[in-house]
């Protein structure tokens, strides 16, 4: 294999879990990264950072949110420009690096099945702590619910948390770590009849005729719910400041993404900005993971 992989090993919260490997292509060459992982995380635990140059100044593109919400991190992925963030890797992939503005293919459409149609008392948009919380309440009334995610799991940026909360036992699990927080409300929720839980389902739409469209695993499904609630939770945000969009500039969750749950040594040597609560646990969890944190900067005098 022409690339040295980059994968944490060693851990004292995570483990790393037996994951079936696979061969693909980048660029042409033979590389071989983990079944269903990210598209992006299997590049960069190859060390491959750079996935092509910007259309207007040809400045590199690399990897920023890693959440699907840029397309810093967009590759050519069997002949087709996507994100490769959110693309699972698969056998025998084609990728390529994105050089400037790409040719969309002429495929053809996909096959078109009549929705369904349901109703619901409440639908909840995004499982992360807020949506869950929400869910478990709603539970405990026993009230109709749907609560959808995108992702394959539950608990949205809990998942990458493997710090020990702060604050109160009672209202928010502290002494307990993040990745067991999600485990401890997912549980929760799956013993409430009355909620269902869509997993791998994007919201396409929210009509004006209070419908919800949701492409789920299955097909694609429209909503009637009494109340919709809105949890899809934060965005990667940061000032803008000059090479802010080069390889190698994190937000704290892209970081956490490729670290925590893909378990990729992303880079070897770690400057961190901003020094409160997010800051400080970005700078923890480079350690946990064998990178030297080299500063912290931070504006006020504590």
């Amino acid at each position: 294999m022409p690339f040295q992989e980059k994968r944490i090993n060693r851990h004292p919260v995570l483990c790393q879990p037996d994951a079936e490997r696979v061969e693909f292509t980048f660029n042409r060459q033979p590389a071989i990264g983990v079944l269903g992982e990210a598209v992006s995380s299997a590049l960069f635990a190859l060390g491959i950072h750079i996935f092509g140059h910007h259309h207007t100044d040809e400045s590199p593109q690399g990897m920023f949110c890693a959440n699907g919400q840029c397309s810093q991190c967009a590759l050519l992925i069997d002949g087709i420009p996507l994100k490769s963030c959110i693309v699972p890797l698969e056998r025998g992939m084609d990728v390529r690096s994105l050089e400037g503005l790409p040719l969309l293919k002429d495929l053809p459409g996909p096959d078109v099945f009549a929705p369904v149609k349901l109703q619901t008392g409440v639908l909840i948009l995004g499982a992360g702590p807020s949506g869950m919380a929400a869910a478990i309440e709603l539970g405990k009334a026993g009230i109709d619910t749907i609560l959808v995610d995108d992702t394959a799991r539950l608990g949205g940026k809990l998942v990458l948390q493997t710090h020990k909360f702060f604050g109160s036992e009672a209202d928010c699990y502290a002494g307990t770590r993040g990745i067991h927080i999600a485990e401890l409300l997912a549980g929760e929720i799956s013993e409430m009849d009355s909620v269902d839980i869509w997993l791998n389902s994007i919201v396409l739409g929210v009509f004006s005729d209070g419908t919800v469209g949701i492409r789920c695993a299955d097909g694609y499904r429209i909503v009637k719910p009494e109340f919709l609630l809105v949890a899809t939770g934060a965005r990667e945000k940061s000032l803008p400041f000059p090479g802010c969009t080069l390889p190698g500039v994190y937000g704290a969750g892209a970081f956490q993404t490729m670290v925590n749950r893909d378990l990729v040594r992303c880079a070897e040597r770690i400057f961190v900005v901003g020094g409160v609560n997010v800051g400080l646990i970005g700078a923890y969890h480079p350690l946990h993971a064998g990178m030297t944190v080299v500063a912290l900067a931070e504006a006020l005098p504590d």
